[in-house]
């Protein structure tokens, strides 16, 4: 399989993500005995806020290299396709749940609805990047035996293979279906289903970004992190700490927030930004930077997601 830099495809594969899981949100709408025009509403604001959202986050990303890199005079881009993925879908989940009380649905009950159709959204809207040519790649393959598709895939001239980071995201948004689809147990809130199929996606989402290429080409990159890394994180704490303080318990908090900064040493550690490591002794660690923190990224998302899952359930079970 080769990719193809085509934004015809990308566009209409971003349609058609957003169409079925609102679609399939209007199903869920129904059955529960609720207005379907959510739905409708939800299309509408969603694609607004999500183009603005993107938008935005993007022109945050341009302020802050600029000022970072000492030129605080240039111009900002505004090209329509520097846009940031992370922002674009918290604009349509604002959607979902600004449009809910419209139709005398709770937000917190419209979200939950809207976790499962929002996994697949996120599916398709990561194979939309098939279309960008090397966007939502990763390092170039240079091992035969792993030079096969899906994991890895030419670019469009043919000629070099790479990591296919954006399959693996649209195959993770599938895995999230499982919590997404989870029935609610006993202890559980209206809100509850879809703060913890964010946090399935969140948690992955950061280690994802540190397989890609170009993150800056996607999103963001200021000195060693992207801007949609640092979104997931601001929502993963902001989650976690609403969970600590109804649940009555505040350790998941500061491990969160120390396995966020060990992420945030790792990323130094990769760039070979830690400079002693280049003394006598430390030669090792150095020349294999790259490959020891590509082992250590997924184990820490796995854990970033263990802690957030702990912050949200309950501390005891309601009785049934």
């Amino acid at each position: 399989m080769t990719l193809t830099d085509s934004p015809v495809f990308a566009v209409c594969m971003m349609i058609a993500g957003l169409a079925a899981g609102m679609t399939w949100y209007a199903f869920r709408l129904k059955k529960n005995s609720l207005p379907v025009r959510a739905a409708v509403l939800a299309a509408v604001t969603g694609s607004v806020l999500a183009l603005i959202f993107a938008k935005l986050g993007y022109l945050l990303h341009d302020m802050g290299a600029n000022i970072i890199e000492g030129y605080y005079d240039e111009v900002t881009e505004i090209s329509p396709w520097m846009l940031s993925f992370v922002c674009g879908c918290l604009g349509i989940v604002a959607g979902v749940a600004a449009g809910a009380p419209m139709c005398g649905i709770k937000a917190k009950k419209a979200l939950d609805l809207f976790a499962a159709p929002a996994c697949v959204f996120l599916c398709l809207a990561r194979l939309a990047e098939g279309g960008m040519d090397t966007i939502g790649t990763g390092s170039e393959v240079e091992a035969s035996w792993l030079q096969w598709f899906p994991l890895t895939m030419t670019d469009s001239w043919g000629e070099s293979w790479y990591l296919c980071v954006f399959f693996l995201e649209a195959l993770w948004a599938l895995i999230c279906l499982v919590p997404a689809l989870r029935v609610k147990q006993a202890g559980d809130r209206d809100g509850d289903v879809f703060a913890r199929t964010a946090v399935w996606m969140l948690g992955a989402q950061i280690g994802f970004e540190m397989y890609l290429k170009y993150p800056f080409d996607r999103c963001f990159y200021t000195s060693f992190v992207s801007l949609d890394q640092v979104f997931c994180a601001i929502l993963l704490v902001i989650l976690v700490t609403v969970g600590c303080m109804r649940n009555k318990k505040w350790w998941p908090l500061p491990v969160m927030l120390l396995l966020l900064g060990l992420n945030a040493f790792m990323q130094f550690y990769r760039d070979n930004k830690i400079t002693f490591l280049w003394e006598e002794g430390w030669e090792w660690f150095a020349e294999n930077a790259v490959a020891v923190s590509k082992w250590v990224f997924f184990p820490l998302s796995i854990a970033l997601i263990a802690v957030g899952l702990k912050a949200l359930s309950p501390k005891e079970k309601a009785k049934i």
